[in-house]
């Protein structure tokens, strides 16, 4: 009797805490924007990968030791905890190898051939039996115009050419794209006016995956797992037909980048936002795809060393329907998109993370429109996802409800859903879910997790709610504001004579905001904000960062050696043409300040 009132009292609980999430979402909000979707404008012709020299020149070769059993339990044991969290919807799917006890790195690359047009050189690294490899490359000091080609020994696809210029942040060790076989390659090549000698271009942590994309990212270890058979392919769902949902799957793409010791597998989307002048690639996931499962929690700077590893597969889909199975995707029908990202916003407790891609997506990937204004309870219901990893699967059902799954302790609602078609799996974490009207799909959150299984075809999944966090993202993915007055000039605060903001305000409406202050030990500084965003005509919001690079009187000045931090946050408020506050997050110490125009 105890037990049954116990569920009970659950049950009553819940339902209590359903209505009122749904009363609240439909009652206590202003009407956010509804933002239209729009394709990609990257353009289509883009530079081949060449190789340049013969593969069997590979001069510089390291092999680590094969992966011994406590890492590959590691593994198994990182899945196991989340699968008892229920928040078993992102999978580990290989380690990151190469510390100095393990031995075999860094290779660096030391000889170096003439072709036309200048030098080239490579590097193989060979982690035993690894399904897939990326290689962690130093590229402090190597000039912008330094390309690099990737190739791995199971296949003859390449990836890249990518430029060092492309590399937002050479401060720390650069990921390579993801390359199937137990060896990956990365050819360097080197402009002729340029000298090699004068850097050391080296390979210095291997990741290796127990898994390949040709193989569907079907897992070779037992207890990792593989996608169930109730999962419906892209090519295989009735959706397909129309070209809304077409558009839909264009903006899902595959999330692999690395944490801490694992790598890990999850899904995101490509967001629009409501200035139709631009095409910014946000993209949507969730929090605990990046954050730890548990408290301690990251810290920004601690997510950011995570976004900068990720590398996105779009298109990775089956382009045919045999027998209700999508068939394997051809290598050609899909892209990898490496360089990682910038950490933009992320809510533990609302497990919502947006991102900006380093780079566009490529040619063919698609916007997804969105809709930040509460959905009701019985709405039908797609999400579009990549389960174990697996090529991209959508999902049907309807919202039952909204449930207080308690999320690092909070006390926010996610929306419900019980799948009618489909489910959700490992690797579906921040998969999108998407209402439809007006001849088009709009997204309304991202997965956190549930019961769902083929399995368990009764269970429910957890989505994020847009509705809740728009406010927090609005200076994003929001309808272009107009600044209410021009704040181009000095300001300062009067009775803190010594410091200062240097603000530009430009006629596209950014503002470039120069800072200079003290460090705690009195050391001058100065802290940037390059841009940023307006969330509303007077206040402005955008990142922080600190620079270094050679002197001044370095001859000649070697600009590949600058290099940029992000710090923290800044937000400008004015209150009128002349006086505002300064509000500021650097390195986790935060404040406000009251300033007003410098007179002079």
């Amino acid at each position: 009797m105890e037990a049954d009132l116990g569920v009970n009292k659950y049950m009553i609980i819940r339902c209590l805490l359903t209505g009122a999430a749904f009363f609240l979402a439909a009652t206590a909000h202003a009407q956010w924007p509804v933002v239209p979707g729009e394709p990609a404008l990257t353009p289509k012709a883009v530079p081949q990968p060449l190789i340049r020299l013969p593969t069997i020149e590979a001069m510089a070769r390291a092999t680590l030791p094969p992966v011994t059993a406590a890492e590959i339990e590691s593994v198994r044991e990182a899945n196991r905890r989340s699968a008892v969290k229920q928040q078993a919807r992102r999978v580990r799917v290989g380690i990151v190898r190469g510390d100095a006890a393990q031995g075999g790195l860094p290779a660096a690359a030391r000889m170096w051939t003439p072709v036309a047009g200048g030098r080239a050189a490579q590097i193989a690294v060979t982690s035993p039996e690894a399904g897939s490899l990326r290689l962690a490359i130093d590229l402090a000091g190597v000039p912008e115009d330094v390309e690099m080609v990737f190739f791995g020994s199971a296949t003859a696809r390449l990836e890249g050419p990518v430029r060092v210029g492309e590399v937002r942040d050479r401060s720390a060790a650069w990921w390579s794209p993801v390359t199937e076989g137990a060896t990956q390659t990365v050819e360097f090549f080197v402009p002729a006016r340029h000298d090699p000698a004068a850097w050391d271009l080296r390979v210095v942590r291997a990741a290796h995956l127990f898994t390949t994309p040709s193989s569907r990212f079907a897992k070779r270890l037992a207890d990792i797992g593989t996608s169930g058979s109730c999962n419906v392919d892209i090519a295989c769902s009735p959706l397909n037909s129309t070209s809304a949902f077409q558009d839909v799957a264009d903006s899902v793409a595959q999330m692999v980048f690395n944490d801490g010791q694992f790598i890990t597998l999850c899904t995101g989307s490509l967001l629009a936002d409501g200035n139709s002048a631009t095409q910014i690639p946000w993209f949507y996931s969730a929090d605990h795809c990046m954050d730890n499962e548990s408290a301690p929690y990251k810290t920004p700077a601690q997510m950011q060393q995570v976004a900068d590893t990720l590398s996105t597969l779009w298109g990775f889909q089956a382009n045919s329907c045999v027998n209700g199975q999508g068939s394997n995707v051809p290598e050609a029908s899909w892209s990898q998109l490496p360089g990682g990202a910038a950490l933009i916003y992320n809510s533990i407790q609302n497990d919502v993370l947006l991102l900006r891609l380093n780079n566009a997506p490529p040619a063919g990937s698609f916007y997804s429109g969105w809709d930040a204004n509460p959905v009701g309870v019985g709405a039908s219901v797609v999400s579009v996802h990549h389960p174990e990893g697996d090529l991209k699967k959508v999902s049907q059902g309807s919202i039952q409800g909204f449930f207080v799954p308690g999320v690092a302790g909070g006390v926010q609602s996610f929306i419900e859903v019980l799948w009618g078609s489909g489910t959700t799996e490992p690797g579906s974490s921040g998969g999108g879910l998407w209402t439809s009207g007006g001849g088009q799909y709009y997204f309304r959150g991202g997965l956190w997790g549930g019961s769902a299984l083929c399995t368990n075809p009764f269970g429910t999944d957890n989505f994020s709610r847009l509705d809740q966090v728009y406010p927090q993202l609005a200076a994003y993915l929001g309808p272009a504001i107009t600044p209410a007055a021009d704040y181009t000039d000095l300001w300062w605060n009067p009775n803190e004579s010594g410091w200062g903001l240097n603000l530009v305000q430009h006629s596209s409406k950014v503002v470039f905001g120069v800072w200079y202050t003290y460090e705690l030990d009195g050391t001058r500084t100065w802290i940037v904000m390059p841009s940023g965003s307006w969330t509303s005509s007077t206040s402005y919001t955008g990142p922080l960062y600190t620079t270094n690079g050679p002197p001044f009187t370095a001859t000649p000045f070697n600009p590949s050696l600058v290099q940029a931090r992000q710090v923290g946050t800044a937000t400008l408020t004015f209150s009128s043409e002349n006086t505002g506050a300064f509000a500021y997050s650097v390195d986790g110490v935060s404040g406000t300040k009251t300033i007003q125009r410098q007179p002079f």
